[in-house]
């Protein structure tokens, strides 16, 4: 798949912590939630202390993926009237506020589709995202979206899982033009008490497979300082979710800045 200016920008991202001998590190908010000036607050706090990439949840119906402080949030902000506009509108003010890491979307497929083809692809990309993960589609599977995806300048990132064949990890490495988004776990996202067995194993053996095609990364249930620091080992980043969003949900905004800092600080390597 052809490199986009939008995975240019997340590639650089990735080679620019790997230069400071750290992993990177992705926050991820979801989009109106608690309210829309909040996550926007929010969003420039992570930028601002340490996210080398801001991840922005599309609110949806159906979250299959997400455990219950994501899913609970795309409720509340889908009852307050969020959704895909309040994603473009956090994107753009964003952008508005000067901040230039990359910024990547993550969505179901069906919000997109339902705007018509190639629609939701270009309003992402007109507002300032960069890039988009869609965690219902795997790679292959609709080649149409990756080059409507590609001509709107947007990178892609397709997920990977313990489970995922050898041909379907290949699948996912070549059409991944952002980053390879490793799910080192079975279940939804949430934090959890310790990293998963195997998962540095896992990665590692991603990592080889990847042979440098693209960055490989990490989330799902990464909510401390030590488990970030196991994984950034053995990945190009780590992506942090639930517990970014639960430290919004109750400490506002003014709480997401300085638990990214925290967490971010595990993503250092010991220099060689």
């Amino acid at each position: 798949m052809t490199e986009t200016d939008g995975a240019a920008r997340v590639r650089d991202a990735f080679t620019a912590a790997a230069d400071a001998h750290r992993a990177a590190f992705v926050a991820y908010l979801m989009a109106g939630f608690p309210t829309e000036a909040d996550a926007i607050e929010a969003g420039a706090a992570a930028v601002g202390c340490g996210a080398d990439i801001l991840e922005i949840g599309v609110p949806f119906s159906d979250p299959m993926a997400d455990g219950p402080v994501i899913a609970e949030a795309g409720r509340v902000a889908l009852t307050a009237g969020g959704g895909f506009e309040s994603t473009l509108r956090t994107v753009r003010a964003l952008r508005s506020g000067g901040h230039e890491q990359p910024i990547l979307a993550m969505s179901y497929l069906n919000p997109l589709l339902a705007l018509g083809e190639g629609v939701g692809l270009r309003l992402l990309a007109d507002a300032g995202a960069d890039g988009l993960i869609v965690p219902d589609l795997p790679a292959g599977e609709m080649p149409q979206f990756e080059r409507a995806a590609a001509a709107s300048g947007l990178g892609l990132s397709f997920l990977v899982a313990p489970n995922t064949s050898a041909a379907r990890l290949e699948a996912a490495i070549v059409a991944s033009t952002g980053f390879l988004y490793v799910v080192p776990l079975f279940g939804v996202t949430g934090t959890r008490e310790e990293v998963a067995a195997g998962a540095a194993q896992l990665l590692a053996r991603i990592h080889v497979a990847a042979a440098g095609r693209v960055p490989v990364a990490a989330g799902f249930g990464l909510s401390s300082v030590e488990q970030i620091h196991e994984l950034a080992a053995v990945a190009d980043g780590v992506i942090v979710g639930s517990a970014v969003v639960a430290a919004l949900r109750d400490g506002g905004p003014a709480a997401v800045g300085p638990l990214v800092q925290r967490l971010a600080a595990g993503t250092q390597r010991a220099r060689s």
